[in-house]
């Protein structure tokens, strides 16, 4: 098995868990800790137009009312992965929690109300994970080899109840930034690395390269194309792409980003000209004209005020 190091690092039956105590309902109220010290992952869920931020401590929320914050399940959420249906993550329970420790895999179709238990409940906690917006293909880059999954690269197309190794011939690179499956062919699987963007079109058996953009730091697909970042020559690119083509655009970033790498970038599926970033010092960013403007959100993890 190859074995894989964090690129920004170097810079079953199903069991619903309850995501509600008896006092108050789960929701996304007001921010009462409006520091973020941790970021796990970025996305647009249940087809919404907020974006979420998975943190250490639960989930933040940004939308027109400003950032708001889930009042309860403050689970450490990692893995994250927004889908068309809510999202798909691993991680580790809050503390206090009856949850086994770590999550395994877990879908919320409720925006983290609640979740379906799907596979290694109390077994692993994935940090390599990407799951298909439409398809909910699932993908893992397996680090805790259990009798029922193998170290490395494996792949489910029925929401974890089987599960495929995948070889991952022609895949060459030692740091990985991110696995980012294709919104809706569920056969499809990029990988952002230190030397590259690697592309494969069968379930990860086979990989060529797509872009040979060195330090990749974040890459995420859409259903022509893409995003992706990175760290060349000390300063910092966002670049728009297309998969039938070697055509890429530069996107303008804020001054304060230049030398701050991107971990996360997240794309609204029903305005492609929105995304978001959050960069290594906790700064996150929204853009509503594909980088015309920007508008700054967070600084060095503090939120704004709403």
């Amino acid at each position: 098995m190859k074995k894989f190091k964090l690129l920004v690092g170097i810079l079953s039956a199903v069991v619903v868990l309850s995501a509600c105590n008896s006092k108050e309902e789960y929701s996304f109220e007001a921010v009462k800790n409006n520091q973020i010290d941790h970021a796990h992952g970025l996305g647009y869920i249940n087809g919404e137009n907020e974006f979420i931020v998975a943190t250490h401590y639960g989930l933040y929320q940004y939308g027109e009312e400003g950032w708001k914050e889930s009042n309860s399940q403050k689970h450490d959420y990692m893995g994250f992965s927004a889908v068309k249906e809510g999202f798909f993550s691993s991680g580790h329970p809050e503390e206090g929690s009856d949850l086994k420790n770590p999550l395994g895999l877990v879908k919320s179709t409720d925006r983290g109300a609640s979740f379906e238990q799907l596979a290694f409940y109390g077994e692993i906690d994935f940090h390599y994970l990407t799951a298909g917006y439409d398809s909910n293909a699932v993908y893992v880059l397996n680090e805790t080899p259990t009798e029922n999954l193998k170290s490395g690269l494996n792949y489910s197309t029925d929401e974890g109840k089987t599960w495929t190794e995948a070889t991952m011939k022609g895949f060459n690179s030692s740091y990985i930034s991110n696995l980012a499956a294709h919104p809706s062919k569920e056969e499809q699987l990029i990988i952002g690395t230190k030397d590259g963007i690697f592309n494969s079109e069968d379930y990860g058996q086979n990989f060529s390269m797509l872009n040979p953009a060195q330090m990749v730091t974040y890459v995420t697909l859409t259903e022509t194309g893409g995003y992706y970042a990175n760290f060349d020559s000390n300063q910092v690119y966002l670049k728009s792409f297309t998969l039938d083509s070697s055509v890429e655009d530069n996107i303008e970033l804020p001054k304060d980003v230049m030398k701050d790498p991107i971990i996360y970038i997240a794309v609204n599926p029903n305005n492609q000209k929105e995304i978001a970033i959050v960069t290594n010092d906790l700064n996150i960013f929204q853009t509503k004209d594909q980088g015309q403007s920007w508008d700054k959100l967070a600084s060095k993890g503090k939120l704004t005020s709403n």
